[in-house]
Order: structure tokens, then sequence, then C-alpha cells
């Protein structure tokens, strides 16, 4: 983008609204050291942080030359004159809060205007022109809560201040573009200040979730989706084969389960530890799959509708099939590895 043409007029119309948010954020600052318990210095310098820090920011990303608040003296008269104010004046009780609730939005919404309005007339292009509307509206108020040792307000499950200011600076930047700069030097503080509004008496908070991972939740859906997708593509005679195989397999590892001596909770845990191990086996006709110390004349259990009905439950499900065939592989690998 190349520098823009302004309007003198809308250009001190903004000047002096943002001398005016310099005394009022100053005076907010002010406030702030005094429930921090400062001295008159304190005072003095979280109240400039407040109503200089984010328009410093940008001036120095921008890199204009010397920043405005250091070369225009009215910027630190006002921001102190606000700390004086603050210092002499005990503002507190709920009327001061919604008061200063409302200052603060209405000071962040004009500032992401003024952002947005210098880097359009220093030619910056679309992305850094919203990011100095972020930084002249939020910059001040992160200094200052990294000053006095809290956390940023902006970073946690607050009120959305830079959601606002993003908005702001757009619809400012689009007026720009299309040639209608005078109505989003208007329009752009009231955008963000009516979502601001909105956002503040509908208690609107930007949400928080440590756990959200989308993509590792897509990834784990599509390996599930895959996975299912295999056993839909078996052919049947193979489903059918594997599946008589494990049936044989259950019937004959329950069979010796159940005449072994010690009690069921013994015989499971025998079973359970047969299947263990590492390594693959395999063999069209079954017996990898089997024990090769079972006796295929075992007598009949009396519990033959219970194998049965177990045998049907693990082979109705794919999942639990497929971990079965690969449990039994694994453990004819580890018998054939061992000496003998």
């Amino acid at each position: 983008m190349t520098p823009a043409q302004v309007d003198p007029i809308i250009e001190s119309i903004y000047h002096w609204l943002d001398l005016s948010g310099v005394l009022i954020m100053g005076t907010i600052g002010g406030t702030i050291a005094r429930q921090r318990g400062y001295d008159i210095v304190g005072f003095l310098f979280i109240a400039m942080v407040s109503a200089l820090g984010g328009g410093m920011l940008r001036d120095v990303l921008i890199n204009e030359g010397t920043v405005a608040a250091m070369s225009e003296p009215a910027y630190l008269i006002l921001a102190f004159t606000g700390a004086l104010i603050a210092r002499f004046t005990y503002f507190k009780g709920n009327t001061w809060e919604k008061v200063r609730d409302h200052g603060d939005a209405l000071i962040s919404s004009l500032w992401a205007s003024v952002g947005a309005f210098k880097a359009i007339t220093f030619g910056l292009p679309v992305l850094p022109t919203i990011m100095m509307g972020v930084f002249t509206a939020t910059g001040g108020s992160m200094i200052r809560d990294v000053l006095i040792g809290r956390e940023p307000a902006v970073f946690g499950n607050n009120q959305p201040t830079v959601v606002p200011a993003i908005a702001g600076a757009v619809v400012t930047l689009i007026g720009a573009n299309t040639g209608h700069l005078a109505l989003g030097a208007v329009a752009g503080p009231l955008t963000s200040f009516t979502i601001s509004m909105i956002a503040y008496y509908r208690a609107w908070r930007v949400p928080t979730s440590p756990q959200f991972a989308p993509v590792n939740t897509t990834a784990s859906q599509r390996a599930d989706v895959a996975k299912r997708g295999v056993h839909k593509l078996e052919p049947e005679r193979v489903r059918d084969w594997r599946h008589a195989t494990l049936s044989r397999v259950l019937a004959r590892e329950l069979s010796d389960s159940a005449n072994s001596p010690g009690t069921r909770e013994d015989a499971e845990v025998r079973v359970a530890a047969s299947t263990g191990g590492k390594g693959f086996g395999f063999d069209k006709d079954g017996t990898s799959y089997a024990d090769s110390t079972i006796d295929d004349s075992a007598p009949a259990v009396d519990q033959k509708d219970v194998q049965k009905g177990l045998v049907e439950l693990i082979l109705s499900d794919p999942e639990l099939a497929d971990m079965l065939a690969r449990h039994l592989a694994e453990r004819d690998g580890k018998q054939k590895r061992e000496p003998r």
C-alpha cells in the first residue's frame, strides 16, 4: 500500500480524540496504582504506561522516527495529569466500575482505529495495519499488567478486547481502500465499541480449552474409518475362514482353561498370559493360532453354551476378533523362538 492522502480535518479529529483517550487511560492507570498501594512515582509510571504504551509500541514498529509521545509534550502532560487526578481523587464503588469499564472499551475502540489510521498513512500492508490497530488498543494494558506482576488480561479467559480491536481496524481499513476514509474513521470505532458492549452485557468470554486439538481428533477419526473400511473390503471367504479358525481356537482355549485345576480367576489369568509376547506368526491352515500342547481330544465341558456365546460375541466384533488373532499369532511366534 502507498501512503494515503488524509483529509486534515479527519486527522485533526483523530488527534484530539487520541489526546482525550490519553487523559482517560492515565486516570484509569492511576486508580490501578492506588489499588496496588503504590506511591506517587508508581502512579505516574503506571498512568504513563497505560496511556502511552500502545501508541509508543505502534510508533516504534512503524519506525516513523521519534514516537509521538516524546515529540509532543501534550501526551506526557495529559498522562501525568490523569495520574494526579487519580492520586487526589479516590474513585471507587459500582458506579466507578461501570464508568471505568465503559471508558476503557470506548478508548480501546478509538485507539484501534487510530492505530490502523496511522498505519494507513504510512502505507503499511493489510495485516500489519490490523496489527497496529490491535497493538495501539491493547499494548498499554499488556505492558502495565507485566509491570505490576500480573498476567496480561488479554491472554486469559477474559472479556474480548482483541476481537473488537480487530473489527475496528478492519472497518477503518475497508473505508480507506474503498475511498471512504472519513466514513471508515467513524464506523471503525463505533463497530469496535458496539462489539465490546455486547460482550460486556452478555458476559462473553474468549474460550480456553487446553484439550482442543482438532488435528489429533481428525487423525484418530480417519484411522478409525480406515480400519472399518478394511473390514468392509475383506473378502467374505477370507473373513469366514478367519472366524472359523478363531472359533476353533477359542473353543480349545476355553476347554483347556475350564478343565485345568484352580479357580476360574486362575484360568482366566492363564488364558491371558498365553497370548503375551512379541512377534508374528501366520499359517493358512490355522495351526499357528493354537497352542501345540493342547490336546484336540479333550473332553467336552459343561459350559458349552457359555463358550459358544462368548465365541459368537468376540467374532461379532471385527476389532475384538483382530485383537485376538494378533495375540494368538504373537504367542505362537514367541513359542517358536523359545529353545526346546
